[in-house]
């Protein structure tokens, strides 16, 4: 896992995992282009902005709490607020590159005194803070292939009664399974892409205790394949699904229905 994530740092330093690069293969950048298409009529549904208000519920009061926003890359719509708000804000990411566009963005937004490391979550050497209240961590879990390994270190991390929140993308869908398997052969950044199948959700709801948690574009990932077509038609459709599976998603079964999932976890007591 550090070697993969060694990789990754080196792809972070230069590309995006969201947008068209000269890094990437052509497989790669048409997978995004088209992805955004389809997605784009509907993007409230698959933006993590979309859950900022709920995760700002799901944290409640920081002021007694140490944080970390783990994966943070240049922040999240949320980090500013931490940084503020939290008794003590750590963020964490791979690249360097990143982590100062952020110490940016957390200057001139006044938050707190941060403590921002260039680092790898998995290195004791490298990052040997623990004791978290909160994990924040927006579309990070799914990079780790050995995922039982990585929720131990998860663990490890949380203070007694420490919480984590995720989101990540899931496939267990059969027609978005099946055109992710097609594309592997040709992703670039395949070595440290994993979303979510239905092991890795009850990996994660047998080593935590579930919260809450909420899926997204369980309904709505129809508007997603409407909008390819007919976007008008797709962004309408696409805005009525997206609150229903916000009202509706909101249980561990629901999740393996949808494309993107988020979960307030809390760390299990052991007697």
């Amino acid at each position: 896992m550090l070697a993969t994530n060694a990789a990754q740092k080196r792809y972070y330093e230069v590309a995006s995992g969201r947008e068209v690069s000269t890094e990437n293969s052509g497989a790669t950048n048409l997978w995004r282009r088209l992805r955004e298409r389809a997605l784009g009529a509907v993007k409230v549904s698959t933006s993590s902005k979309a859950l900022t208000p709920l995760h700002r519920q799901w944290m409640g009061d920081l002021s007694n709490l140490k944080v970390l926003e783990l994966g943070v890359g240049t922040g999240s719509a949320l980090s500013v607020e931490l940084a503020t708000a939290a008794r003590e804000y750590i963020a964490l990411d791979l690249s360097q590159q990143r982590i100062d566009k952020l110490a940016k963005k957390l200057a001139k937004g006044g938050g707190g005194e941060p403590r921002l490391y260039v680092a790898d979550f998995l290195s004791a050497s490298e990052f040997p803070e623990a004791d978290f209240d909160i994990i924040y961590a927006l579309s990070v879990f799914h990079h780790f292939e050995h995922f039982e390994a990585f929720l131990d270190l998860v663990d490890r991390k949380l203070a007694k009664g420490g919480r984590v929140i995720t989101y990540d993308p899931v496939q267990i869908w059969w027609p978005i399974r099946a055109l992710r398997a097609i594309y592997r052969p040709f992703q670039t950044d395949s070595e440290w892409e994993h979303p979510f199948d239905a092991a890795s959700l009850r990996a994660i709801e047998g080593r935590f205790d579930v919260v809450a948690c909420q899926g997204l574009l369980t309904r709505a990932k129809w508007a997603a394949i409407i909008a390819v077509l007919a976007p008008k038609l797709g962004a309408r459709l696409g805005q009525k699904w997206h609150a229903d599976d916000m009202a509706r998603s909101t249980t561990p079964r629901s999740l393996r229905r949808s494309l993107h999932a988020s979960y307030l976890l809390r760390k299990r007591e052991t007697h």
